[in-house]
């Protein structure tokens, strides 16, 4: 079987690659960035997903039986203010793209728990629970979720904040004020979902052996992150050198006053992860 895999020099698709290779599968890899690639198993191609024929040229000429969409702009590193218009063409107009040249092929889209939007801290959220996206990021992806739904065969996977063992940064927001000297401690300490990538490895790669059941999946770490462990985990490795701590009644009584004044909006949303970190099943 051959699977086409969309961002594939990325953090996640380069472990990916690897992954389906190992497991005997041929795999056509897809990215804007980096080289091109010809070997027996693995041919990386450098093009554009807003080129839908060069796209769907590949597709054909390597015969593709299955496609997974990792490609996405989430938060950039480098760049700031991005704006709707990039999100929505990367993350919408290309994985339309995508979808159109996967045609009745099954397709696994993968997508983000941020399109949940903000969470009041009570009941646990599932697949089917109503989604309320805040950032561009969030909005980009539910919007390519509705496309992905109208495929014939299709999984949409919303991933927790993915880390490997070398590149965390998405996970240490949740602990650091300032990478490496200044960390936080809410309370006796914060809970948040995350998930390994190679977890979400696994998990893609065992999709090829399924058929699509035209579903949605959260998938995350069967542990959580606990902060405090992290924190002396980091201070063993000489960073964390200041821990500011905050009582939970002070972050959660001074979100609950910044939400009322401003709203809900990309900087209170922040906020509310701090306050209320998100519960799945």
């Amino acid at each position: 079987m051959t699977i086409l895999v969309t961002g594939a020099n990325g953090m996640i698709g380069s472990q990916l690659v690897k992954g389906l290779l190992n497991a005997g599968y041929k795999v056509i890899g897809v990215d804007r960035n980096g080289i091109e690639i010809s070997g027996e198993n693995y041919r990386q191609y450098k093009v554009d997903l807003a080129d839908k024929t060069q796209l769907k040229a590949i597709a054909e000429s390597n015969m593709a039986d299955r496609f997974i969409h990792l490609a996405a702009l989430a938060h950039t590193v480098g760049e700031n203010n991005l704006s709707w218009e990039q999100y929505k063409h990367m993350n919408v107009d290309c994985a339309k793209n995508l979808f159109e040249v996967a045609g009745n092929k099954p397709l696994l889209f993968i997508s983000t728990v941020d399109v949940f939007g903000f969470y009041d801290g009570k009941n646990s959220v599932n697949s089917s629970t109503p989604i309320r996206p805040v950032s561009n990021y969030g909005k980009s992806k539910a919007m390519a979720e509705e496309e992905c739904k109208k495929m014939s065969h299709y999984t949409i996977f919303r991933f927790s904040p993915v880390y490997t063992d070398e590149i965390k940064r998405d996970i240490q927001k949740r602990y650091y004020l300032k990478y490496p000297n200044i960390a936080y401690q809410i309370g006796k300490g914060t809970e948040y979902e995350i998930l390994n990538v190679r977890k979400a490895v696994r998990c893609m790669v065992d999709w090829c052996r399924e058929e699509p059941e035209n579903d949605i999946k959260i998938i995350k770490d069967d542990k959580p992150l606990w902060t405090p462990d992290y924190i002396k985990a980091e201070k063993c490795k000489g960073h964390a050198k200041i821990v500011l701590r905050f009582p939970q009644w002070m972050v959660t009584v001074g979100y609950a006053v910044l939400k009322k004044i401003f709203g809900e909006n990309e900087k209170t949303y922040l906020l509310n992860k701090a306050a209320y970190p998100l519960r799945t099943e």
